[in-house]
């Protein structure tokens, strides 16, 4: 047992090691405004990369390093294969590659026209309030991938020079002693030219005269954040310490838990650094409701060993919160800082309905990560009765906080949608499922006070729970894609889902069985 830990922590640790480590480009504090809002060049380019490609670097190449080199050699972007196609019927209809994920704009413009009708198709099947395919939802995302690419080409995305009133301009759209410096700047960069860093710095600092002082900071602080990633070394760390804690030995069980101490403080600093660079709470799409979910869920997980003395919950907090972040970097969902659709912009409705829902998903979550401990330890034979009574009980307590915070979230969110649409309820698929969560956990807590749920039922009715979540929260966006919560939906990432219901239906059945034999393994 100790060998396979000490192997797999090293494993990991490979994986860690693995992702390319840029070092410092001065050119990442270039301001650029983009999609609304004034960020750093390290921002727009990663973003901009991510999206056209599926990955924030090309090739061991930074995402500023990738856009400014090539900016000087823009008919570069049209050979290069960088456009993001993965889905096979679609590769087939553009005469690509079928076994391939990516391609070059030219690869791709000899059949432009049949990927034009599909996106012309979807448009009429959302015009009709109809779901579009998965083939026209993918065609409309590589449509609008091509034109990105045609914006890098022509440098009209390249928005740098600062304008005191309104959108700032492209240096490659206009004229004049900007635009020519700002040219001779990206050559130098493309050349490697002496002197580059003082150009570069200087060029910032004449931009940074038309912002305002709180502006400058923000940018600092975001070009910052995407150098930390603190995220993703939030869920390293987490799973380290999981792997740790389960070697019984007190240096190890010390160093998992500074493992995740420190995986807290990632954790905890990159969700306050979106906070202000954004000025406001981390929670306006599923990417920050899910690493939001997981910051609840790891306080939770502290309360419980610090006030509660019930160690024994953080080697299951830190898997599940490891598992939960990684599932958000897989998913195909929006993990940019950008500004707020409408209907989110109201800081106090968005603070308190949003922290609220997504604060009884954590406890959910938390109950359901007990859950599979109760069940794997009691059919291994691993828990005393007292263990077993306590574990059931917290699993209760978990559920019961959960279903507070879910019910006055949804009437909190009741009359956030009385000010923002002129009703209070109107059963929207996202209402609907709610309020099926609601009545599930609700049956379950009712059937336990009633003492028809023993402690091995109740786990599994827990984890059977958390499934009502998964689709309220994720499903009805990515899977229904319906109704007036459309501002937060999506497409893809069902693999990815369907790899964990089958994990779950595996778990289950493996417990049941055991349970049922009355084996103890």
């Amino acid at each position: 047992m100790r060998t396979r830990s000490v192997s797999l922590i090293f494993f990991i640790l490979s994986i860690c090691l693995s992702t390319p480590v840029f070092a410092c480009n001065s050119a990442d504090g270039i301001p650029i405004q983009h999609h609304g809002r004034i960020k750093p060049f390290s921002a727009f380019a990663q973003e901009t990369l991510q999206f056209i490609s599926g990955k924030d670097h090309w090739q061991r190449q930074s995402a500023t390093s990738f856009i400014l080199t090539n900016l000087d050699h823009p008919q570069t972007f049209l050979k290069t294969a960088f456009i993001r196609v993965d889905h096979p019927a679609l590769r087939k209809i553009l005469g690509l590659n079928e076994q391939g994920t990516n391609a070059s704009f030219e690869q791709i413009k000899p059949n432009v026209g049949a990927l034009t009708s599909l996106v012309q198709a979807s448009s009429e099947q959302r015009r009709k309030d109809n779901r579009p395919s998965a083939l026209q939802q993918q065609a409309e995302t590589v449509y609008q991938r091509m034109i990105s690419v045609q914006q890098l080409i022509s440098g009209e995305i390249i928005t740098v020079i600062p304008v005191e009133q309104g959108a700032w301009s492209s240096p490659y759209m206009s004229t004049g002693a900007q635009a020519d410096a700002f040219k001779k700047l990206t050559h130098a960069y493309a050349g490697k030219a002496s002197g580059l860093d003082q150009e570069i710095k200087h060029w910032i600092t004449q931009a940074e005269r038309s912002l305002e002082r709180g502006m400058q900071s923000r940018i600092k602080m975001e070009a910052w954040y995407y150098k930390l990633q603190p995220f993703y070394y939030a869920w390293i760390f987490y799973l380290l310490g999981f792997v740790c804690l389960l070697i019984v030995r007190p240096l190890t069980q010390n160093l998992g838990k500074l493992l995740i101490v420190a995986g807290f403080l990632f954790h905890t600093s990159g969700l306050l650094l979106r906070w202000l660079i954004l000025v406001r709470p981390p929670v306006a799409n599923m990417y920050e409701t899910m690493v939001f979910m997981d910051w609840i869920l790891m306080v939770s997980v502290w309360v419980f060993v610090v006030l509660k003395k019930r160690t024994v919950f953080l080697s299951s907090g830190a898997l599940v919160s490891a598992l939960i972040m990684l599932y958000a970097k897989i998913l195909p969902v929006d993990q940019s800082l950008d500004v707020l659709a409408p209907v989110l912009r109201s800081s106090y409705w968005l603070t308190v309905h949003v922290i609220t829902i997504i604060s009884s998903y954590s406890l959910f979550a938390f109950a359901t990560a007990v859950c599979h401990r109760h069940l794997f330890l009691s059919v291994r034979g691993k828990q005393t009765i007292q263990e077993e009574q306590i574990s059931a009980d917290t699993i209760y307590r978990l559920l019961q906080a959960g279903l507070v915070a879910l019910g006055a979230g949804t009437i909190l969110g009741g009359v956030w949608a009385n000010e923002a649409w002129g009703r209070f309820w109107g059963w929207d698929p996202k209402e609907t499922w709610a309020f099926i969560t609601f009545l599930g956990y609700m049956a379950i807590l009712h059937l336990r006070h009633s003492m028809k749920l023993n402690n091995f039922a109740l786990a599994i009715s827990g984890i059977l729970g958390f499934l009502l979540v998964l689709m309220t929260w994720y499903g009805v966006n990515f899977v229904l894609g319906r109704g007036l919560h459309s501002y937060g939906s999506g497409s893809g990432g069902l693999t990815w889902i369907i790899y964990f219901l089958i994990f779950e239906a595996g778990f289950l059945a493996y417990v049941l069985f055991n349970k049922q034999s009355g084996k103890k393994v």
